[in-house]
């Protein structure tokens, strides 16, 4: 009797065995590869390959910058550097302001001004770290600091770099007004350290619309119903990722401009009515010439709100699924699409940027944002645990 169950609980787990592999491999073919006009299209299931992942982590640091008196912004960014160094900026005061890797405050970086090193209000400052340095740009230059915070010069600038890829090239995005609110808009690749006159430009995407809802002299644009191009750079594969967020369509490219692939999926367009929009735009509510926006506010919502890389080449797709709630899908560096990630409800992950480790963001406690960076544990793939 005991030999016979055994054999009959053998046989059940075969037949799992067998069902689970027959659903993987289900899964692998579903995924097909379409070439239309010599572009390889990677059109991916509606569900991921691997499943729904929910993150294991550990904080790691957190930096409320209140508690020093000096420190007077509210609304900033950030950035981090290898060795853990931390900057909180404020690209519209033009205040950046460091942090060493332990959370210790190291000074302010950037002054108010107009000579050298000094940013003007309102100058959208950005700051990177680039080659042991820190860089900082904003309307009209470009300004070099030594990792002490140094001042070391500066270039004038006659665009604005979103994202660097090395020492002297950079992608930005370059604009031009057609009609009143029709404005041509190219993602280029620019070599900043070419003479003027040179070819110094490679295109990545562009397209021709309107991009902002307009009302007489009065316009608004939303980044949940309104058009914007994402991009971000993989120093990993060294490709470059570039979403419409109207539709879920990702080019992948290199950095001679060339598509690798565009990557595809399936999704459920939001739909929105008068309630879901007083949620979004609820600031619209406070002033009666701010009222006619939720009348003028698209009935649907767009598909993805960014696009960001990960460690070891793959990409974060933040898909639109429903108002102001947003899912990470990811893929992998062939385009499939492998897992959707989740976070606890306590951690905010639409500021995060992502390194090895796992990710720093931004949080809000008491209408106060503070700095958090957190480790990951249970995705080896992307995320090492060291």
């Amino acid at each position: 009797m005991d030999k016979k169950f055994f054999y009959l609980l053998l046989i059940f787990l075969l037949l799992i065995f067998i069902v689970v592999l027959a659903g993987c491999k289900k899964a692998e073919e579903s995924v097909q590869i379409e070439v239309i006009d010599g572009i390889p299209y990677v059109m991916n299931p509606e569900l991921p390959l691997k499943g729904t992942i929910i993150l294991e982590m550990e904080k790691a640091l957190e930096i409320d910058p209140y508690k020093r008196e000096e420190i007077g912004i509210r609304y900033f960014n950030h950035v981090r550097d290898e060795d853990g160094e931390v900057i909180l900026f404020d690209s519209s005061q033009s205040e950046a302001h460091r942090f060493d890797a332990r959370g210790n405050y190291l000074g302010n970086l950037v002054r108010l001004g107009q000579g050298p090193g000094e940013f003007r209000q309102y100058a959208g400052l950005r700051i990177y770290f680039m080659n042991g340095q820190i860089w900082a740009t904003g309307w009209p230059k470009w300004s070099k600091y030594d990792k002490n915070g140094q001042y070391l010069g500066e270039q004038r600038l006659e665009l604005m770099p979103e994202v660097f890829v090395d020492d002297h090239r950079c992608i930005a995005t370059k604009s031009r007004t057609i009609e009143e609110d029709t404005e041509h808009r190219q993602v280029i690749l620019a070599d900043l350290s070419v003479q003027e006159g040179t070819e110094r430009e490679i295109s990545l995407y562009e397209d021709t619309r309107e991009w902002i809802i307009r009302k007489g002299r009065s316009t608004f644009a939303d980044e949940w119903a309104t058009p914007e191009i994402y991009y971000d750079y993989s120093a990993f594969s060294q490709n470059v990722f570039i979403a419409l967020n109207l539709n879920y369509e990702i080019y992948v490219k290199d950095l001679q401009g060339k598509t690798l692939h565009i990557i595809k999926r399936p999704y459920e367009v939001v739909k929105v009515g008068p309630k879901e929009k007083e949620i979004i735009v609820d600031w619209a509510l406070q002033s009666d010439s701010s009222k006619w926006i939720l009348d003028a506010y698209p009935d649907t919502l767009v598909a993805i709100k960014s696009v960001k890389a990960l460690p070891r080449g793959y990409l974060a797709v933040y898909r639109v699924s429903g108002p102001k709630i947003f899912e990470i899908d990811v893929f992998d560096a062939e385009g499939r699409f492998v897992y959707i990630l989740k976070a606890s409800d306590e951690v905010s992950m639409e500021k995060a940027r992502f390194y090895d480790f796992g990710f720093s963001t931004l949080e809000t406690r008491n209408d106060f944002r503070f700095y958090v960076e957190y480790r990951v544990k249970n995705l080896p793939e992307i995320f090492t645990s060291d």
